[in-house]
C-alpha cells in the first residue's frame, strides 16, 4: 500500500464547468490505463504527524468487479488520486471517497452522498 502526498492547495481553484465535464468524461479511460479492470476506486485520506505538524496524504485502492484488489505500478495511487481531485475539485477530500466506473460517479463514504 502506497501513501500519496497531496500536491493540491487546501482550496483548489475550480475549473470552468466545461473543463470539469471534459475531465470527468475521460476519467474512466485514464483510470483504466493505470488500473486495467478497475470497477471501483477507494481513496482514503491519511493524516500523519512526522514533525509536529499535521500532514495529509492519500491511499488509493482499486477493486475489480468481483471484489479483488488490483496492484498499481509505482506512482499509480498518486496518479489516480490526482485525476480524481482534478475532476472533482469541490469535493471534501477530508472524507474517504469511492469512484465507480460503471456510473462514473464519486461518492462520499461517510455520508453516502453522491458528488457527481
Amino acid at each position: 500500500m502506497a501513501t500519496v502526498v497531496e500536491a493540491l492547495p487546501l482550496h483548489p481553484r475550480k475549473a470552468s464547468a466545461s473543463r470539469r465535464r471534459r475531465h470527468q468524461a475521460k476519467l474512466a479511460h485514464r483510470i483504466h490505463q493505470i488500473a486495467p479492470g478497475a470497477a471501483t476506486v477507494l481513496v482514503t485520506p491519511l493524516w500523519t504527524d512526522p514533525s509536529g505538524t499535521g500532514h495529509r496524504s492519500f491511499v488509493a485502492r482499486a477493486l475489480t468487479a468481483d471484489g479483488r484488489f488490483l496492484k498499481f505500478e509505482a506512482g499509480g495511487s498518486r496518479q489516480i488520486t490526482a485525476l480524481l481531485q482534478g475532476a472533482y475539485p469541490g469535493v471534501n477530500w477530508d472524507h474517504p471517497q469511492t469512484w465507480t466506473a460503471a456510473s462514473n460517479t464519486l461518492t462520499d463514504r461517510i455520508n453516502r452522498k453522491t458528488v457527481a
